[in-house]
């Protein structure tokens, strides 16, 4: 069980302030992404997006990776040695775009732990619902977070839907749990 101050987190002491930049995301990465969190049944899940990174700071997802993992109902945890494993293989040039896990329950805020949790505070945070199950179109119902004046915020409806763009194309989908 979760301790309450894993749970509650304090708000931010100012606000959020939107960017320019957006992040690419081709509709199969969005439909593998709920594919893989589903797949993990009721249980919380990691994945990562990766691909490249303009000088604007737009990103392009290339790359959705479910890393060896460690999940529960309540959290999930990737090692270190896990994430490398993915880090590794990556081409010359992508970065990390968004770091995702799924929740149980409608609640898409980040906890304490899921601030502790990620690995990098240059992509963005994505909190999918019910294990994974889309109750909207992307990027609706999704918990969109963004690092940003010392803490994880979470953007409302219309700033998440300027910076998080679907397109076409096509992306690469590995299950390494």
């Amino acid at each position: 069980m979760e301790a309450e101050d894993d749970i509650l987190r304090p708000v931010p002491a100012r606000p959020y302030k939107p960017v320019e930049a957006q992040l690419r995301v081709p509709a199969d990465a969005t439909k593998a992404t709920l594919d893989l969190l589903q797949r993990a049944g009721k249980r919380e899940s990691g994945l990562f997006w990766y691909g490249t990174r303009d000088l604007n700071g737009n990103g392009h997802v290339h790359y959705v990776a479910a890393p060896k993992q460690q999940m529960t109902w309540g959290n999930y945890h990737v090692s270190p040695q896990a994430l490398a494993e993915i880090v590794h293989r990556l081409p010359d040039g992508w970065k990390p775009l968004a770091q995702i896990h799924s929740h149980p329950g409608s609640r898409v805020e980040h906890s304490n732990y899921d601030d502790r949790m990620m690995s990098s505070r240059k992509s963005l945070s994505l909190v999918f619902p019910f294990y994974g199950k889309a109750t909207a179109p992307f990027p609706s119902g999704v918990g969109i977070h963004e690092w940003q004046i010392d803490y994880w915020h979470l953007l409302d409806d219309t700033s998440a839907a300027r910076r998080v763009i679907v397109t076409g194309g096509s992306v690469t989908v590995e299950d390494l749990r």
